[in-house]
């Protein structure tokens, strides 16, 4: 699932500017339009009997120290970190693991069409936000950038079509879609080594992303038999089955250790 990026230097940006993306010219409309970068729901009532199904995603022991970045290779990411950034790989908050993903791998039947409001991907204070988008296949992503100095977002597909776009001014923004299910598409800035960020797209509306404390729920579920898995970008995927009984809630917790 995951694979590392080809990262380019500063020294590459002219390169970069000028071939090797695709550069969108005129920024597109208002980003009101692209504000929410939760995951998506279905279209439609829910079903006879859907509940929702909670949980909480925590990590025990002693979480890895976070990464320290130095932002000093591009003036304008500096200017906004000048004492340059740390990034928590494994973001834990009071035993809760924040930034794991999670849905349900299977017992889904039917389907439902995506929603045609984008879900954000925004590019500000030289990183990627949020850190993980979910969407459902067709439905549209917007990528905006917020700062003042040249981006791009090269996502790494393995089985969706890759795309590599440079934003080179502030407030310009672009949308782009993924047609197949794949879960946990690793995205980079090849300006800045150091932008990180994950989309998974389903094909279902079935999944939810943990918050700051772990917690997280899938709503409007059926009544049902499913595996529910979460996954998280450095640890071991983990699932458990969870039976959806007609009006009544449902809960799946997992813990990761260190």
């Amino acid at each position: 699932m995951r694979k590392p990026f080809a990262l380019l230097t500063l020294g590459a940006l002219p390169a970069l500017a000028c071939g090797g993306s695709s550069p969108e010219p005129t920024p597109a409309p208002p980003a009101s339009t692209a504000s929410r970068p939760a995951a998506a729901t279905a279209a439609g009532a829910p079903a006879a009997g859907a509940t929702t199904i909670t949980g909480k995603v925590s990590f025990e022991g002693t979480a890895p120290a976070p990464e320290k970045i130095k932002t000093s290779a591009d003036p304008k990411c500096q200017q906004m970190h000048p004492t340059g950034l740390e990034k928590k790989v494994v973001d834990v908050k009071d035993g809760g693991l924040a930034h794991a993903f999670v849905w349900l791998k299977s017992g889904v039947t039917g389907s439902t069409p995506p929603p045609a409001e984008p879900v954000l991907l925004d590019q500000q204070g030289c990183e990627y936000h949020p850190h993980i988008i979910a969407v459902r296949t067709g439905q549209p992503i917007t990528v905006r950038n917020s700062d003042d100095t040249l981006h791009n977002i090269h996502p790494h597909p393995t089985v969706n079509k890759d795309f590599n776009i440079g934003q080179a001014r502030k407030g310009m923004e672009s949308q782009r879609t993924f047609d197949k299910q794949e879960i946990m598409i690793p995205v980079g800035c090849d300006v800045h080594p150091w932008m990180r960020s994950y989309i998974s797209v389903v094909d279902h509306p079935y999944f939810a992303v943990t918050k700051d404390d772990g917690t997280y729920e899938i709503k409007n579920v059926p009544p049902g038999d499913y595996e529910v898995e979460v996954v998280h970008e450095k640890l071991k995927n983990q699932t458990q089955k969870v039976s959806v009984k007609a009006g009544a809630p449902a809960k799946a917790d997992f813990t990761f250790k260190g």
